[in-house]
């Protein structure tokens, strides 16, 4: 499988330390990518069917340049199993993430005018 490399911004300021979430952070991950129908063969196997879709944005390390692709999001509601894919105008896609112990949210909302991570939990 071909590797994107991609850089996402500000992901860990809700992990760091009150001190430290003034400060943008950065962290570069790798992404398994393939045409859209080998990415297919992930969700596949788990048995996870798509639960949503919309229009993400990522950045690439190079240069920051923007990618818009579409978003899947895949799950299996009976074993918890989840994927989501990035698809590209290229048909290519690329693995964002996938996990487990998938749950509908039953929590209370973040005070989005006050969030602080040790405050609301996140």
């Amino acid at each position: 499988m071909k590797y994107q490399t991609l850089l996402f911004a500000g992901l860990l300021t809700l992990l760091q330390s009150p001190a430290n979430a003034q400060e943008a952070k950065t962290f570069f991950t790798k992404q398994p990518c393939a045409p859209f129908a080998e990415m297919l063969k992930t969700p596949a196997k788990y048995g996870e069917s798509m639960l949503f879709t919309g229009t993400g944005l990522q950045f690439g390390v190079q240069g920051n340049q923007p990618f818009t692709g579409g978003m899947f999001f895949f799950t299996n509601q009976d074993t918890g199993t989840w994927t989501m894919l990035s698809v590209y105008g290229d048909g290519y896609a690329c693995m964002v993430a996938n996990g487990r112990d998938f749950a509908p949210y039953a929590g209370g909302q973040p005070d989005f005018d006050n969030a602080v991570p040790e405050k609301d939990g996140l």
